[in-house]
């Protein structure tokens, strides 16, 4: 990606000034629709960015396992939201996607102390996905059916509620509706409009800002294949757990800890899924969304990624500031007005400047929340001491999950920037109705063949 940005921010590219007289920049620039009889038209930009942006937010989406009996339309309807989502910001779902996976890599760490019974497979990163994703349902005797996580599953395994899962990582891998066809059109997509691209800007051809924004989505979209290349998609049923133990059974073995009152399984006492948009936050906003059934039936898709402080961490912040900094590459581009530039310039800057806002603020509250913070104060100045979370520490995962004082920074934070993401979408279709000359041109391929 910084290849990519880095080409397009030094290649000159022939742009116009919008602060001409209409009768001279009548000369540079085509107004209204425009065919496409020896060139690109309107269609073509229009088609070419729409099917790539169409593509990048549909088939990357690899979403929870639904719940049982849930209709079609319901797990549709999600997944358009998630769509837009996906479209108005992608880089937070990006964020989850990277959430996700260090997840389920701890997950491999935390069953390695496990001793497998002989000829059960090893627990992979597809496990972990799939685990974590909601794919094991936990059945207890009379009780009320739940979905359980990976650091739920080895609690039960631990304490002998339930065995060790038979299931291989080609097993898991079965239970994907992963498509070819669908992932391998993709890739030529996405692949051929960064080649176009790329062509555009050697040989100093203008670049739309749809353009800009599409190429957006598809730096996102590769990123999100990586991340989430071992979660299964678009599964439909989990894999059923039985237990002889009832779950009363279950909490009062557990002590004292499992007496609290849960709000999503009843297992929370051992991990409870937090920090969650659905459960968590919404309810203090009077939202009604989101499963209504206790225990819940599925795991929801918007669980904050809680990725720590390694290299996923800085991999993520980044490509985040990379990709809110490819909307700079435009900068000097041709608009239709004047006004439309600025605008464009200050929500560029808008989207940049609250991406890091946003990073800030949740890096803190996150150590906070895990007591990273003391852990590194007591290594740097104390002398050191055991890095794994102590009893002190399990405390703090309790504390509130929003103080007071994130919420008074993080709301005017969300406001603007879901303005300037907003406007930066509507604009580049508005920016279709005047485009220079030169983004109607399209590339001599055959300039790039050796000839003699």
């Amino acid at each position: 990606m910084a290849f990519i940005v880095a080409l397009l921010a030094l290649t000159p590219l022939p742009q116009v000034d919008a602060i001409e007289s209409r009768n001279d920049t009548s000369q540079t620039r085509r107004d209204g629709w425009v065919s496409a009889p020896d060139g690109r038209g309107t269609f073509d930009i229009l088609w070419s960015c729409l099917f790539t942006i169409f593509l990048c937010t549909w088939v990357s989406l690899h979403l929870n396992v639904p719940a049982a009996h849930e209709k079609y339309r319901h797990q549709f309807a999600r997944k358009m939201r998630w769509m837009l989502q996906a479209i108005m910001a992608p880089e937070f779902v990006l964020a989850f996607a990277t959430g996700q996976k260090v997840e389920a890599k701890r997950s491999v760490e935390l069953f390695k102390d496990l001793v497998l019974p002989s000829g059960r497979p090893k627990w992979t990163l597809r496990h972990g996905f799939y685990a974590n994703m909601g794919g094991f349902v936990l059945h207890p005797r009379e009780s009320t059916p739940f979905p359980v996580n990976s650091k739920q599953l080895h609690w039960l395994i631990q304490r002998g509620y339930v065995d060790y899962p038979t299931m291989t990582a080609k097993e898991v891998w079965d239970k994907s509706k992963a498509d070819g066809f669908q992932k391998s059109l993709t890739c030529l997509q996405t692949g051929w409009f960064i080649i176009q691209i790329i062509g555009r800007a050697i040989q100093q051809l203008p670049i739309t800002t749809l353009e800009i924004t599409t190429l957006s989505f598809v730096l996102c979209t590769l990123v999100m294949f990586t991340q989430w290349a071992n979660k299964p998609l678009d599964v439909e049923s989990p894999t059923v757990l039985t237990s002889t133990k009832s779950t009363a059974e279950i909490l009062i073995a557990a002590g004292p800890s499992a007496g609290q009152p849960y709000q999503q399984t009843p297992l929370d006492f051992i991990d409870n899924q937090s920090p969650s948009w659905l459960t968590e936050v919404q309810p203090h906003l009077r939202f009604r969304t989101g499963p209504q059934m206790r225990p819940l039936p599925r795991f929801t898709n918007d669980r904050f990624p809680v990725i720590g402080a390694g290299p996923d961490a800085v991999f993520l912040f980044l490509f985040t500031m990379a990709y809110c900094g490819l909307h700079f590459v435009a900068w000097d581009f041709s608009f239709p007005t004047n006004v439309e530039r600025s605008l464009w310039r200050a929500a560029s800057i808008a989207i940049a400047a609250c991406a890091f806002i946003f990073w800030v603020c949740e890096t803190y509250q996150d150590g906070h929340r895990l007591g990273r913070w003391e852990r590194w104060y007591a290594n740097w100045f104390k002398g050191g001491r055991d890095g794994r979370i102590n009893t002190m520490e399990k405390v703090r995962r309790n504390r509130r999950f929003i103080p007071v004082w994130e919420v008074f920074v993080m709301t005017p934070v969300t406001l603007v920037y879901t303005i300037a993401r907003t406007y930066i979408v509507i604009e580049v279709f508005l920016c279709q109705r005047s485009l220079a000359i030169g983004c109607f041109d399209t590339v001599e391929w055959s300039e790039f063949v050796p000839h003699f």
